[in-house]
């Protein structure tokens, strides 16, 4: 038993040394074929590095917006209300004379004398101007003239008639029909000798448009014969200047004879009218004459008696018409225009001068085409005038024009002025600030802070639930400290921003430390 037992103890041991030995050669095998540790190392270092920088970014944003979230901004806000304001449109336009007179004559002449000139201010009934009144001193003096006699004639009337007086008046009806007489000759004699009078400027007509023709086929001739070389130069201007003379014979002949058509129906329209007032002097003397002879009656008094009355306001007729001579004044104003001098001939109603008003103006102002149909009659307008910078005038529109400027197409409002400053005058330009009030469901009065400017976008933030929202909205209109905005979303009652909203974003956070 024990020599079994020491027998077995070596040869454990040699098979113990034998396997350690078989595992070392195992490693040293494995060894030959593994990479070295350290280059292992390395491997594991560098890989986990990168995927660090590749995890590293998504979770750094994560933790700074955590960090760097701000914190709600302070605002004051305001509670919005409905309000309208005053907004000024500026208007540009031209002064006109308020009243405007054309001096006229009421009698046609010749202008004697103007007594003022351009600039020169006239009253009321001043003398401006005076036509020759010569014609109406003997149209006077005949009436005056007339007068007496148609007085005497009531007189014998109402005196009697005695043989003296119907001798007298045979004797004015014996005259009266010579006169007539005289004038139908006359007459007659016009109206014989117009055949023979025509008839030669008809025969001087015709004889200048033969000597014409003439001397227009000769210079045709010349001229062909002048081409051919057969004639000179000289003989065809010799013909051209006969050709050109007997065309102006011809020319005159023909002015002669329309002359002498019109002359001498002018003539015997002369001889008719003398014939006529011949044969109504005959009918007078007639009448008188048998009233002479019959006696006046109570019918011819009164007859006569109107006689008079009519010669007396052929007088003051008279009268009348040389006092129109002199020009005056209708209305007091300014000398703006002379449209005549001293000799010109006027016919009635012809212009002389022109006055405007200095006490009154009418400025013409022009409205916008998008303002068509919202200006009113006593809307305020502020006027102002380059030639006047101190001055400016607070007033009212006086009318609507209903029509356009013919060259600006736009519609006209007129402000009437009553005792303008002096050196306001017509035809100056004008400009003036109408002051339109604003009413609208959608206009808000708010002050000028609650505003942000952002490039050319003004904003509004409003408040609900702590959370602003931004509007751009548009400024109607600058008062000064409040501005007045429009929005379609803005509404009464809501909260805006007044003051912190600067630097304000959409859907940002807000405390409100005051309302």
């Amino acid at each position: 038993m024990k020599s079994t037992d020491v027998s077995s103890t070596p040869v454990q041991s040699s098979s113990i040394e034998f396997e350690e030995k078989k595992d070392e050669n195992r490693q040293n095998e494995a060894k030959k074929h593994q990479f070295p540790r350290w280059l292992i190392a390395i491997v594991v270092f560098g890989g986990s590095l990168t995927l660090w920088q590749i995890i590293n970014p998504l979770l750094i944003p994560t933790t700074q917006t955590t960090q760097q979230t701000p914190p709600p901004k302070p605002v004051e806000t305001v509670i919005l209300s409905s309000g309208g304001g005053n907004r000024q449109v500026r208007l540009m336009g031209q002064v006109e004379a308020g009243a405007k007179a054309t001096l006229s004559p009421q009698v046609a002449g010749t202008v004697e004398t103007i007594l003022v000139k351009e600039g020169d201010k006239v009253t009321p009934g001043m003398i401006v101007a005076v036509l020759d009144d010569a014609d109406g001193k003997i149209a006077l003096a005949e009436a005056q003239a007339r007068l007496v006699q148609e007085q005497s004639n009531l007189e014998r009337l109402e005196v009697g008639t005695r043989s003296e007086v119907i001798a007298q008046r045979k004797a004015e009806l014996t005259a009266a029909q010579a006169r007539e007489q005289e004038a139908l000759d006359n007459l007659q004699r016009l109206i014989a000798l117009q055949p023979d009078l025509i008839a030669q400027r008809q025969a001087e007509l015709e004889a200048a448009r033969s000597r014409e023709k003439e001397a227009d086929d000769n210079l045709q001739r010349i001229k062909g014969l002048s081409l051919e070389g057969a004639l000179s130069e000289r003989a065809l201007v010799e013909a051209e200047a006969r050709a050109d003379e007997t065309r102006n014979q011809r020319l005159r002949a023909e002015a002669a004879l329309k002359a002498e058509e019109t002359s001498t129906l002018q003539d015997i329209a002369q001889a008719r009218t003398r014939l006529d007032n011949a044969k109504s002097d005959r009918l007078r003397a007639t009448a008188i004459l048998a009233e002479a002879q019959a006696g006046p009656t109570k019918e011819e008094m009164d007859a006569q008696r109107g006689v008079v009355k009519a010669a007396k306001a052929a007088v003051e007729q008279a009268k009348l018409r040389l006092e129109r001579t002199k020009i005056r004044a209708s209305v007091a104003g300014v000398v703006q225009a002379r449209q005549a001098d001293p000799g010109d001939y006027l016919a009635v109603n012809a212009p002389i001068l022109t006055l405007v008003s200095d006490r009154s103006l009418d400025i013409f102002l022009e409205i916008p085409e998008n303002l068509s149909g919202q200006i009113t009659q006593g809307m305020q307008v502020n006027l102002l005038a380059r030639a006047l910078p101190d001055w400016n005038k607070l007033t009212q529109i006086t009318a609507v024009v209903p029509a356009a400027n013919s060259n600006s197409r736009r519609q006209l409002v007129r402000v009437s002025l009553s005792n303008p400053p002096e050196k306001l005058l017509p035809g100056m330009a004008i400009q003036a600030d109408l002051i339109m009030p604003i009413i609208d469901d959608n206009t808000f009065t708010i002050p000028r802070d609650a505003l942000t400017r952002r490039g050319n976008q003004w904003l509004l933030f409003t408040v609900d639930n702590n959370q602003a929202e931004q509007l751009e909205v548009e400024l109607i209109e600058d008062l000064g400290e409040n501005v007045i905005i429009s929005h379609p979303q803005l509404k009464q009652g809501q909260s805006i921003v007044i003051k912190g909203g600067d630097g304000l974003k959409d859907d940002a956070t807000v405390t409100i430390i005051k309302s």
